[in-house]
C-alpha cells in the first residue's frame, strides 16, 4: 500500500507516492491507463510505449541532462507500468519533472524514444 504524497497534478500523468508500509521509501509511477497520449510517439519510434519503453526514456533523461540520479534511484517497470523507486525523495522529484516534461512534448519526447537505449525495452 503505498500514501500519495504530492497532488496528482505536480508530476501528472506521473504519480509520486510514499509506501505505508515503508516509511521513506518512495516510488515515482505511470500505469498504462495513463500512457494513451504518448502511444503514437513511441509506435513512431519502433517501440510499443509501456513501462519498459519510459524505463528507456528515463535513461535517457537521466544520462543526457542530469546523470547524479541515476545512482540514487532504481527502477522496476513492467510491461503496463513505469516504476522507479528509492529512498531519495529530491531524485525522484526532479526525475518526475523530467518525465511530465516529455510526457507533454511530444517533440523532445520522439526525439528520446529515437535515441533511448533499449535497455529495457
Amino acid at each position: 500500500m503505498a500514501t500519495l504524497i504530492c497532488d496528482e497534478r505536480s508530476y501528472a500523468p506521473f504519480t509520486l507516492m510514499e509506501y505505508e508500509h515503508a516509511p521513506g521509501s518512495y516510488c515515482l509511477m505511470l500505469p498504462d491507463g495513463r500512457m494513451g497520449p504518448t502511444l503514437d510517439v513511441f509506435a513512431a519510434g519502433g517501440r510499443e510505449g509501456g513501462g519498459y519503453a519510459w524505463a528507456d526514456v528515463a535513461l535517457q533523461l537521466m544520462r543526457g541532462g542530469a546523470p547524479e540520479l541515476e545512482a540514487r534511484l532504481g527502477m522496476d517497470p513492467e510491461a503496463g507500468m513505469f516504476v522507479a523507486y528509492g529512498r531519495d525523495l529530491e531524485a525522484l522529484r526532479r526525475l518526475g519533472e523530467l518525465l511530465r516534461a516529455a510526457f507533454h512534448d511530444h517533440e523532445q519526447l520522439a526525439a528520446l524514444v529515437r535515441d533511448a537505449p533499449f535497455e529495457y525495452d
